[in-house]
């Protein structure tokens, strides 16, 4: 009977809980990629530093962006289902079962996808250590292990956050009095930003500027990107926390003279900024960590230019460092992807509305997409600032210049990619919705 719930709810919302299966898999792949590394160089022993070193740098800031991401996108769809939860509070149902049904759910899901992720994990931490050893800095005999410890790094991390985030998102429904269950089932009902949320966002902004500050103190040499990397991500993860108070300005543009769909597309997203929100954060991280690494790492580049010379470890781990970038910036994508398909998803019913108040399809696509270009464009402010904590100090101390060197085309090809990920995702997404009839939409889960 435990179980029974979980698993009919999870086959009702299986759209929903397959987009957190896609980012538990990907993340436990990216984590397990690093685990891998680190656990082949504590077997091999001395000779493959690297081995070590290069988890131990990048790894704990992965571990991060890891986490959020899969804690994001599990929350998002949990917060979908409130007023479901809601319901089922004012039928009897206690905190302790609502909160218990939830972390089930979450576990039913978690467990395959984590699965999935190991064997490409280990794929991912081959070829890591392949280029290692065609940059010389591993010996050739080397072989990877991917033992008991990668896969508790891997399968445990993603597990533990999935969890968590099950418990925190769980914690509001669960906490609502059978009484008030209905009318607070509402997601409008909802605060834009909790305390909590606040206190642990500027909490994280202070961790990060302060990492930046300490990076400004640090000798020049390979291990400046040990604090460099982590501050732009704790940065970008407590701008994240923040978003909501970012998007409540925009409701002046509701005043101005932008045509009506316009006008409701703006106070939609300052009416739902805390929905709104749990859109704009993947895409934060994303801008902020793939602006961040790649000029860091072009900054780099620009001291080391021609040969690579021989003992110069900074230009031996640029292709290395090139590869593990893209592989996080992939793992963001793949969040930021899943979290605009479920968040639009879930808007069927709220577009039958619309639909019966006399609004076109074209006028409800030009809505969303309005919706979709303001949200972007805060991320993309945010993700830069982000970016900055990383980019500033590193460069500062590499070369005396504030300004990271490196093409402006990077810049752009990455805010053009974040608006692409974004058009991409919701755009067919909302098509699709709108193929409902609008008295059916009414009905939509």
């Amino acid at each position: 009977m435990m179980w029974r719930l979980p698993f009919r709810t999870v086959r009702a919302h299986l759209g929903s809980y397959l987009a957190s299966a896609a980012v538990l898999a990907a993340g436990t792949a990216l984590l397990t990629a690093f685990a891998s590394l680190l656990e082949t160089g504590l077997e091999t022993g001395r000779s493959s530093g690297f081995l070590i070193m290069l988890p131990a740098i990048l790894g704990g800031w992965t571990v991060a962006i890891v986490a959020f991401g899969v804690v994001s996108t599990i929350s998002l769809t949990i917060q979908h289902r409130e007023q479901e939860l809601a319901l089922l509070r004012s039928i009897a149902a206690t905190p302790r079962q609502i909160r218990q049904s939830v972390v089930l759910e979450t576990v039913i899901v978690a467990l395959p996808a984590v699965a999935v992720g190991l064997l490409p994990g280990v794929g991912l931490g081959s070829i890591v250590l392949g280029r290692l050893v065609d940059a010389t800095l591993v010996e050739s005999s080397v072989e990877l292990t991917a033992g008991w410890l990668c896969v508790a790094i891997g399968a445990g991390t993603s597990l533990v956050a999935a969890v968590g985030a099950a418990l925190i998102s769980s914690r509001r429904a669960a906490s609502i009095p059978p009484v008030r269950a209905l009318s607070e089932a509402s997601p409008s009902a909802t605060r834009a930003l909790t305390r909590v949320r606040a206190i642990s966002g500027l909490g994280l902004l202070a961790v990060g500027l302060s990492l930046a500050a300490t990076t400004l103190f640090m000798e020049n040499g390979p291990l400046l990107s040990s604090t460099a990397g982590p501050a732009g991500v704790a940065v970008a993860v407590g701008l994240a926390l923040l978003s909501p108070v970012a998007l409540l300005p925009v409701r002046w543009l509701s005043q101005a003279r932008i045509g009506a769909t316009a006008r409701l597309a703006t106070r939609n997203a300052h009416v739902r900024a805390k929905h709104s929100a749990g859109v704009a954060s993947p895409l934060i991280l994303l801008v902020g960590i793939a602006a961040g690494t790649l000029y860091m790492q072009s900054t780099e580049d620009s001291i080391h230019r021609g040969p690579v010379a021989a003992g110069d470890v900074s230009g031996q781990l640029a292709p290395v460092n090139y590869l593990i970038v893209i592989m996080i910036i992939g793992f963001s994508a793949i969040v930021v992807i899943n979290t605009l398909v479920a968040a639009t998803r879930r808007r069927r019913r709220e577009f039958g509305l619309l639909r019966l108040s006399a609004a076109t399809r074209d006028q409800v696509l030009k809505m969303v997409t309005v919706e979709a270009v303001v949200t972007a464009c805060i991320a993309v402010v945010l993700g830069t600032v982000a970016a900055a904590a990383t980019t500033v100090p590193y460069s500062l101390v590499k070369t005396g210049s504030p300004i990271a060197s490196g093409p402006v085309w990077m810049y752009l090809a990455i805010v053009g990619g974040a608006f692409l990920l974004v058009m991409v995702a919701t755009i067919p997404t909302t098509m699709g919705a709108l193929r409902t009839r609008p008295v059916d939409a009414l009905s939509a889960a």
